[in-house]
């Protein structure tokens, strides 16, 4: 596996160079703003209800945007979105850092929600353009890891940053203001990643396929069940997921290095199981691995919210982590394996929105929840969710996962999904 992806590296073109780099850059900014976003706005004053609010607004936003962004960026160019992406989400930064009243943190959640959606849906479309056949499904896999490292050393480093801050400038950064300045280095981080993606060159657009109407009437049961699967995955990770880092920081009182610590652990986790879940579909089948890896991960996240030590809990955060994304590869390529050609687009803008939307309905309950009744429902409330998932995944697919025939990467999608679960 080691030679095979290093000899198609060394094939990558220089415009998939430029934006393996720039998925670096944006890997920090997104590791920086999930471990301490939340806490930001708590030290502003704010309650876990406006912070659900918050971490809901950007996956609404991109929910609502994916099918029209779809359709509009092969118009504006790829480069064009994800410079405009990157832009919004800087703008939204500063916005956070300068300006930090109610009504702009509403405003930058929705702007940073554009940005998101224009970067995520402009990434696999782009990919496929600046690669070729025999390097592509390895340039999904380098970006896929190099986004999810970039996530480890945002964590380890940025866990270290307010201390760093408070020491350069102890007088004017301080407290509250030392996160203000994590925000701000996260923006410039941002528009660091313009150079790279405005050096591209020579890009094409994608290729176009035709969708028909009866298409979509022919496969609308399977269409159906895949949006079910994706919404109770969805509102089950929507639930607990963006605010672990204020769980750990009010039920054990983590420091920010600890923090740091402990997220990067989690992204490193994450990014070994995705190169480990191909061995585990090769020898089970990717539904039985999907569902196997998934329901063994259930008792750790329960583990996690109930067991008093916080040793233990971040422990099983990170067994949890790895059991539960070493399926996230792959079911998208199952169901890409399944679903006619014509109509990949539109069920990956589909899963997008169902994704999205689950997760933005359920953060905004969620912040609710935690100042009514604390963290202890949600665990609860996520590992019903998931398990509803994976049961539905079993039923819905088991008499099909012996006659599918889809690669353990799916062909490149026109979004390319982000999901914390």
């Amino acid at each position: 596996m080691f030679r095979e992806y290093r000899t198609a590296v060394r094939e990558f073109s220089a415009n998939a160079r430029l934006y393996l780099a720039a998925t670096v850059l944006l890997g920090v900014t997104s590791g920086l703003q999930y471990l301490f976003f939340n806490l930001y706005v708590l030290s502003l004053g704010y309650d876990q209800a406006f912070v659900g609010l918050l971490a809901s607004l950007p996956a609404l936003v991109t929910a609502i945007a994916a099918i029209p962004i779809g359709m509009v960026l092969p118009r504006l160019g790829y480069r064009r979105g994800l410079l405009l992406g990157c832009v919004l989400i800087a703008i939204a930064l500063l916005g956070c850092a300068a300006l930090p009243n109610q009504g702009i943190l509403i405003a930058a959640a929705i702007l940073s929600g554009f940005g998101s959606a224009l970067t995520s849906v402009a990434s696999s479309p782009l990919m496929v353009a600046i690669s070729t056949e025999k390097t592509r499904t390895h340039l999904f896999g380098v970006q896929f890891a190099f986004g999810t490292f970039a996530g480890v050393f945002a964590n380890l480093v940025g866990g270290y940053l307010p201390l760093a801050l408070r020491a350069v400038a102890p007088d004017f950064l301080a407290g509250l203001s030392a996160y203000r300045g994590v925000l701000l280095v996260s923006m410039v981080v941002t528009l660091t990643a313009l150079y790279p993606i405005a050096r591209l060159r020579g890009l094409h657009g994608a290729r176009k396929e035709t969708l028909k109407a009866r298409d979509v009437t022919a496969h609308r049961s399977l269409l159906a069940k895949v949006l079910a699967i994706e919404i109770t995955g969805s509102l089950g990770a929507g639930m607990l997921m963006p605010f672990l880092n204020v769980f750990y920081r009010l039920r054990f009182n983590l420091p920010d290095p600890a923090l740091g610590a402990v997220f990067a652990a989690s992204s490193l986790f994450t990014g070994i199981a995705a190169i480990l879940a191909p061995l585990a579909a090769a020898r089970m089948g990717k539904i039985r691995a999907i569902v196997l890896t998934q329901a063994m991960s259930i008792p750790f996240l329960l583990a996690m919210g109930f067991v008093p030590s916080a040793g233990v809990s971040a422990t099983s955060y990170l067994i949890r982590t790895a059991l539960m994304n070493m399926s996230s590869p792959l079911l998208p390529a199952y169901i890409m394996g399944i679903v006619p050609g014509e109509l990949r687009p539109l069920t990956a803008s589909l899963v997008m929105l169902a994704w999205n939307a689950g997760w933005a309905l359920s953060s905004w309950v969620s912040g609710h929840i935690q100042v009514a009744a604390g963290f202890s429902p949600l665990f609860l409330i996520t590992a019903s969710f998931y398990v509803t998932s994976i049961v539905l995944t079993y039923v819905f697919f088991r008499r099909t996962a012996e006659t599918a025939d889809a690669p353990i990467i799916p062909e490149p999608l026109p979004s390319d999904e982000s999901r914390h679960a």
